[in-house]
């Protein structure tokens, strides 16, 4: 944001609110300040976005969607104006630390990150009953405030995201109270926290792994709602299997019928995507006061990493506590029985020279431009197909495109991490020993004669990992035979590629 573009310190935005302290973003699109009602002489919140206009429609939709979401959880919304150079919304300020603060200080007990993370998916699960996805739940965005309260701060709902993101995402923090680290499985600006540990062939750890005294059954939810290859339930039934184990401490009081902990959820009469409204044998929506949670928030604002009046929201906010205690290893000793001595994958490094697009016959062989953006690690960035009409199988025109990757040499590939903006792509890998040529006659034959890496995903996700399994290539091919519907046709964005190899 430019001076010319945006306001600054002293001013007066609506008549009303004036701009006090520059919180957060000053160099990019979203800002955050401490403000003023001069009206009703109270402190606000000001997120404030450019440019306005079309560009924050989603901005301005999820705040109304959030001024009507009565939980306690979720932070009041009292005000979104769009002045087309720059739109803002004002919401309540808060007083206290961010999640992200607490987990830099130390992890919560199972109880306690069941409460919390069960308050902050009554938020979630209230915008989904609007219409919209919060879009930046991460540690950053749930602040615990000094009148001991859970609260989520102003959804982003940015185009793309999906109310499955969400409930991940609501796994992935669940994660994060359990074990201080953030699961990459579930991407997420400005966590503060460290990356998941990861097994040989890149999956996160089980929460149970990590600490110790982790039961069993939470671990085993905490994995399933990270695991891209099951349909997790919506905030609103998360929310009430959360409290349901929060009462034994995360151990379930009866037998699990499933292997899956999702499959085993037993919601009777629940309405499937629903909040729960004056079920007498639920626990009320909204917050339940967190005595330990606020101990922890009160020892972290006395030991001076928080200030009494600093507030913090969404991903801008400032980064908390400059030292981290840094805790014992919990991973295990790798020479223990049932541990593996094989080396952790690391993420391969890829150089613009190293890919390229693989467009088989019947293409056209002009969508190659931009395809360096899936490497940049910019997910604001990336490489589109063209517009295909009539059929997701590209068009039925070709039987499918990729991305081809040199590792430079034969490497055992963990797993490959692949970002799209839409849901509803079918997304493989494929390998070989060789590139046959960057031609039309090169493509034809990658699609003859390379072998399987990873079995295709359809109807993926925004963000998948397809697991290699430790086979050996050096060539691989992220390929793509059906696009998610883009309007009135087809078609598919990448954002990035990761690729993990030992």
């Amino acid at each position: 944001m430019s001076s010319a573009e945006v306001p600054s310190v002293g001013d007066l935005l609506a008549e009303r609110y004036r701009l006090e302290e520059l919180l957060g973003g000053a160099n990019g699109h979203r800002q955050l300040w401490r403000g003023v009602d001069v009206l009703l002489h109270r402190s606000v919140a000001v997120v404030l976005r450019s440019p306005g206009g079309e560009a924050a429609a989603p901005t301005m939709t999820a705040a109304v969607a959030a001024s009507r979401t009565h939980v306690d959880s979720m932070v009041d919304v009292y005000d979104a104006v769009d002045e087309d150079r720059f739109a803002y919304v004002v919401r309540e300020w808060v007083n206290g630390s961010s999640l992200r603060g607490v987990l830099e200080q130390q992890t919560l007990e199972s109880a306690h990150a069941l409460e919390l993370v069960a308050s902050v998916a009554d938020a979630v699960a209230a915008l989904h009953d609007g219409g919209v996805t919060h879009a930046d739940l991460q540690p950053g965005s749930i602040l615990l405030s000094e009148d001991d309260r859970v609260m989520v701060t102003e959804p982003r709902n940015e185009p793309g995201n999906t109310q499955v993101e969400d409930v991940r995402a609501l796994g992935a923090t669940l994660y994060a109270c359990l074990t201080g680290a953030w699961p990459r499985v579930v991407p997420a600006e400005n966590t503060g926290l460290p990356d998941a540990a990861t097994d040989e062939w890149g999956r996160v750890l089980d929460a149970a792994k990590v600490v110790p005294g982790v039961p069993a059954r939470l671990s085993q939810l905490t994995a399933d709602l990270l695991d891209h290859s099951q349909t997790p339930p919506s905030a609103a039934e998360l929310a009430v299997e959360l409290r349901r184990l929060s009462e034994t401490g995360g151990a379930d009081p009866a037998p699990a019928q499933a292997t899956s902990v999702l499959g085993a959820i037993n919601l009777g009469s629940l309405n499937l995507g629903r909040r729960l409204s004056g079920d007498a044998a639920a626990p009320p929506l909204g917050m339940k006061r967190l005595a330990v949670v606020a101990a922890v928030v009160a020892a972290v604002i006395f030991a001076g990493v928080v200030g009494s009046a600093i507030v913090f929201g969404g991903g801008d906010d400032p980064a908390g506590a400059e030292d981290q205690i840094t805790g014992e290893d919990t991973g295990g000793d790798a020479s223990e029985e049932g541990e593996s001595d094989v080396a952790a994958p690391t993420e391969a490094e890829i150089t613009e020279a190293d890919i390229r697009v693989v467009d088989p016959p019947d293409g056209d062989r002009d969508q190659g431009e931009g395809v360096e953006a899936v490497i940049d690690g910019n997910a604001s960035t990336g490489w589109s197909t063209n517009t295909y009409y009539n059929d997701p199988g590209f068009g039925n025109l070709k039987p499918g495109m990729g991305i081809l990757i040199d590792l430079g040499e034969a490497m055992e590939v963990a797993s490959v991490r692949v970002q799209m903006t839409s849901a509803g792509a079918t997304v493989g890998l494929l390998a070989g020993d060789e590139d046959p040529g960057d031609s039309s006659e090169g493509d034809q034959a990658i699609v003859d004669d390379f072998t399987e890496l990873a079995p295709p995903v359809a109807d993926a996700d925004t963000n998948i990992e397809l697991q290699a399994g430790g086979q050996s290539a050096r060539y691989i091919v992220v390929w793509v035979t059906e696009l998610p519907a883009s309007s009135g046709g087809f078609k598919l964005t990448i954002s990035d590629i990761n690729v993990f190899v030992r």
